[in-house]
């Protein structure tokens, strides 16, 4: 429970691993049920956390996973896709393992990704990669894995041509 709309009465915010979904009721919209799309090939250990602005939902794997944080858009009285988050621990070597998040309100990406030199027998920081990452806004009933799946794959693709070089 947490106050996302601003009212001074808290919210619920579930999430229902039976179908896997992330449920809000509002008070200011009646408490009426706001489904996510149904989550597809969610891990055991996935989620729902609050935070300070609003909650993030996380989906944890053996060696990486990923965060998508969530805030009420007061001006549009909807709760949305502000963020997401990603961690990869590599492969044995730790080769490609590091971390990268995009801010969905500023559309900047940031990757911080590590390499395992194969000569000198040691981890290489590879440079910060900054770019732009624009997608259209999503909304609480809009959201389903698709974006985070291609927010991996956005970051895959940079990381591997800046470690692969």
């Amino acid at each position: 429970m947490k106050d996302l709309d601003n009212d001074n009465i808290k919210d619920e915010i579930i999430f229902d691993k039976k179908n896997a979904q992330i449920i809000c009721k509002l008070s200011t919209q009646n408490s009426i049920a706001i489904r996510s799309k149904e989550l597809e090939d969610l891990n055991d250990s996935s989620g729902i956390k609050l935070t300070k602005s609003g909650f993030q939902f996380y989906n944890h794997s053996m060696r990486s996973g990923y965060y998508c944080q969530f805030k009420y858009n007061l001006t549009e009285n909807r709760i949305q896709l502000i963020g997401m988050s990603r961690y990869n621990l590599g492969d044995a070597m730790q080769n490609g393992s590091g971390e990268s998040s995009v801010n969905l309100l500023t559309n900047k990406y940031i990757g911080e990704w590590i390499r395992f030199d194969e000569k000198t027998q040691k981890h290489v920081k590879v440079p910060t990669i900054k770019r732009a990452y624009n997608i259209k806004k999503v909304y609480l009933e809009d959201f389903s894995v698709k974006q985070p799946d291609n927010f991996v794959d956005f970051c895959d693709n940079l990381r591997n041509i800046n470690i692969y070089k």
